[in-house]
């Protein structure tokens, strides 16, 4: 019988060093507990943020809820479905939850607990997680195009990265801002998005260079999810010497009394 309790910082820190020893296999959930504990190092007192495993984080369960995004992770064993399927069924799914983009091992368990919940199916996204090592990425030459520079994004960009982020929707401008604030380094490439005037110019691959060569730097390969019907961004990576190490699904379900409610400022 699977028993959910909320965990801690040292807990966040088992799980991540768990995932760890296994990837590139579980790459999804190791950035996901990489960036949650170093959301929690930065700030503490992380509002609206739930971290739930079992007593034993040997099993690698987990259950994180970030205000209206649900995040989960299992080591693949026998029974590991049933469990996490059990685990989720425990929560209350705030009459609709977004189902952070999940490897599709999970995809089962996901959807079987929202026919339970007698929730509707949204969206239902296939996705591909991409990675390049750190020594590809060293490779990487990257010059600024004359007229434009290269800098770290600002708290005052928030705003245009959420206004021509293609899923952007009530709330996520407070995820961009406490991205940006944070400066989360885990490895991911969670965003790119280039405005429609600019593209075709070559600026989504000097990002991405820079991104990684960055990262690369700092010992870590990089990690990025691409939308299996964005054939442009698919083009965009594998011609950069991503490869593909995971599949993926991105659920979201309908809120039955219509638009989620967002705490204020958020």
């Amino acid at each position: 019988m699977a028993n959910l309790r909320q965990v801690g910082i040292q807990q966040l820190e088992k799980l991540r060093d768990l995932y760890s020893d296994d990837l590139p296999n579980y790459c999804k959930e190791f950035h996901c507990l990489a960036t949650f504990l170093e959301l929690h190092r930065k700030s503490p007192q992380l509002g609206h943020v739930k971290v739930y495993a079992l007593p034993n984080l040997e099993l690698g369960l987990f259950v994180i809820v970030d205000r209206y995004l649900l995040f989960m992770g299992c080591k693949e064993s026998e029974g590991s479905e049933g469990l996490l399927e059990e685990s989720l069924l425990q929560l209350d799914w705030f009459e609709g939850q977004q189902c952070a983009t999940m490897p599709v091992r999970y995809l089962k368990a996901a959807t079987a607990v929202i026919e339970a919940k007698q929730l509707q199916i949204e969206l239902n996204l296939e996705t591909s997680i991409v990675m390049l090592s750190k020594e590809s990425a060293l490779q990487f030459q990257v010059e600024e195009p004359k007229g434009f520079r290269l800098r770290s994004l600002s708290l005052k960009d928030a705003h245009v990265v959420d206004d021509h982020w293609a899923y952007s929707q009530p709330g996520s401008l407070f995820l961009m801002q406490r991205q940006i604030l944070f400066h989360t380094s885990d490895g991911l490439l969670a965003a790119l998005q280039v405005k429609e005037s600019h593209k075709r110019r070559g600026f989504g691959a000097l990002i991405v260079k820079e991104f990684a060569r960055r990262l690369a730097l700092q010992g870590q390969d990089t990690t990025a999810e691409v939308d299996k019907e964005n054939q442009a961004s698919g083009a965009l990576f594998k011609k950069l010497g991503f490869r593909v190490v995971e599949q993926c699904r991105w659920l979201v379900t309908e809120a039955p009394n219509g638009d989620f409610q967002w705490p204020d400022g958020e």
